[in-house]
């Protein structure tokens, strides 16, 4: 039975009366249907008829659009449901979560590395305040995960870092943000990631935590944030094997699930254990990590059956549609897991009172999207985070007086990076140049290299007085150098001061533990760009604290 007055819903007798009258006036293909999360990837009627092929969905998840697009898709799918929308999008940096022209306010380890929680908690008002306006009150956001493992091409940046008192502590006050402003969230990615250094979009990775490990650090920060009134869960394609064997000690290692199919983590651990009574969506069921775990006209409608509320994504959405209903026919699917899943969708659209919200205004006399305020918030919390790791050689500040002659290289080799704005290195350039630096780009034609070509090293250190070096977000989380020796590897680190400033992952410097000044600003924005060229120059203090080891546990890169 689902306690519509507890938490994460707490519904008022309207409220309540609502969800009783449109459960009971719903068929079950309307249930059925609100059981699906559509996605709208490019915003074009093509896609919009496609997520109503079959079905009225219960949600529409947006992967970007102009604020125009965004409202004229918002009002004309809220006008042919006849039971409100959730429109929700990844809202983990702020309104760039949907909107092409939001606010990309910061990652959450910027957040953390800034140091104060109303940064998170501005990062959450700023979502729901920018995505409200286009009509969005959903959340995939907080990011709970930990980052244990520092080779996780998954968490990176995406968290609030290794701590787990730090991570409830940025999640909730992102959290109140969102609901200080009428939108819910997703806290994910459960069972938690951050322990592998596989990614689930290519494989089911997997949490080792045994069950005692998992209670004192990803199980800590679920029940602080479930206990917090986190509205849902995103169940992930991640296997926790202590886990699930303590809830089914017969279970053979191999017919372990990822938790977006797992039964003994989704009603042992998430329901049982941490009581959670609201929302389970899973995440997107396009990822390896789900569509290898079973065959997927078994796996979509077993996912319900399971425990998961909400699917979010189809692949073929016919095919998909076709696969829920025949599970339902099939007995699969439970007249009674269908209710309660049902219940819960219609609960949660009952808290945030969609039912009587106005459809977002197709011209706004006072637009919030990226207004003044914001973008004076983002560069604030920028200033704070820009972390100086280690200046060995005490080179910084960096003036035109000392270091005029600048070499300055890019490095942008591998573009596997999630959620990266758009790069920032040619403004970095102008930047330093408008400070009185002549800067060179570096050509690996004209420095020291194999046999014949290039420069030699008593060349380079007469041109040069400083090499720099600028590892933009599309870096990815190792640096992938395009020569064998040399070339743009840092090889005259011992000939020329050199400078590193890493505008994505904190851990870059394991691949350059040569460099003995090295920088994390952890987003590539306008904002962290113009922070980090006033800490270069002695214009301003370096504030950022580390929320990860930058040094990865390795003895030679604090050296």
């Amino acid at each position: 039975m689902i306690d519509l007055k507890g938490n994460p819903f707490f519904l008022d007798e309207k409220q309540e009366a609502w969800v009783c009258k449109t459960f009971a006036d719903m068929s079950a293909e309307d249930k059925l249907g609100q059981i699906f999360c559509e996605t709208i990837w490019n915003c074009n009627d093509e896609e919009e008829e496609m997520a109503f092929s079959g079905i009225n969905p219960g949600g529409i998840m947006f992967r970007g659009g102009t604020r125009e697009e965004l409202v004229k898709y918002v009002r004309r799918m809220s006008r042919r449901s006849h039971i409100p929308l959730l429109f929700s999008g990844n809202f983990e940096c702020g309104g760039n979560g949907v909107l092409t022209t939001g606010t990309f306010f910061g990652s959450p380890m910027q957040i953390a590395a800034a140091g104060e929680t109303r940064f998170a908690k501005i990062v959450g008002e700023i979502s729901a305040k920018e995505g409200g306006e286009v009509g969005c009150n959903w959340s995939y956001a907080p990011i709970i995960d930990i980052n244990y493992n520092f080779m996780s091409p998954v968490t990176c940046t995406r968290t609030y870092g290794s701590d787990p008192d730090t991570v409830i502590e940025m999640a909730k006050a992102y959290m109140d943000g969102c609901h200080d402003n009428g939108m819910a969230v997703a806290i994910k990615h459960f069972p938690g990631d951050g322990m592998d250094f596989r990614d689930q979009h290519w494989l089911a990775s997997v949490n080792t935590k045994s069950v005692t490990e998992w209670d004192e650090t990803y199980g800590k920060v679920y029940k602080a944030l479930i206990e917090a009134g986190a509205d849902s869960v995103m169940a992930a394609h991640i296997k926790c094997p202590a886990c699930s064997k303590y809830y089914n000690p017969d279970q053979e290692d191999r017919d372990i699930l990822p938790a977006s199919l797992s039964p003994e983590l989704l009603n042992g651990l998430l329901r049982g254990r941490l009581g959670f009574n609201g929302v389970i969506v899973s995440d997107d069921t396009h990822m390896a990590g789900f569509t290898n775990a079973m065959a997927r006209d078994k796996a979509v409608p077993y996912m319900i059956a399971a425990g998961i509320d909400m699917m979010l994504f189809t692949v073929n959405h016919d095919e998909d549609v076709a696969f829920m209903k025949k599970g339902y026919e099939d007995g699969i699917i439970t007249p009674e897991r269908l209710d309660d899943a049902v219940m819960r969708i219609l609960a949660l659209k009952a808290k945030l009172r969609l039912y009587e919200r106005p459809l977002p205004e197709e011209k706004p006399e006072n637009s919030c999207i990226r207004c003044e305020k914001h973008e004076k918030l983002a560069y604030e919390c920028a200033d704070s985070a820009v972390t100086l790791v280690k200046d060995r050689d005490k080179i910084l500040p960096i003036t035109p007086e000392k270091y005029r002659r600048i070499l300055l290289v890019n490095i942008e080799s591998v573009k596997s990076v999630r959620y990266s704005t758009d790069s920032q290195y040619l403004n970095f350039l102008e930047g330093l140049r408008e400070k009185g630096f002549e800067v060179s780009e570096i050509d690996i034609q004209q420095i020291p290299s194999i046999g014949k070509g290039g420069a030699s090293f008593g060349e380079i250190s007469e041109k040069y007085d400083l090499m720099l070096y600028y590892l933009g977000a599309k870096a990815g989380y190792r640096i992938v150098w395009k020569s064998v020796v040399m070339g743009e590897i840092p090889s005259y680190t011992k000939d020329i001061p050199t400078v590193a400033v890493s505008f994505q992952s904190p851990y870059l410097l394991m691949d350059i533990p040569m460099v003995g000044t090295y920088i994390n600003a952890y987003t590539e924005t306008k904002y962290t760009r113009r922070a980090v060229l006033k800490k270069l120059t002695g214009e301003s203090e370096f504030k950022g604290s580390s929320p990860a080891d930058p040094f990865c546990g390795m003895w030679d890169l604090k050296l």
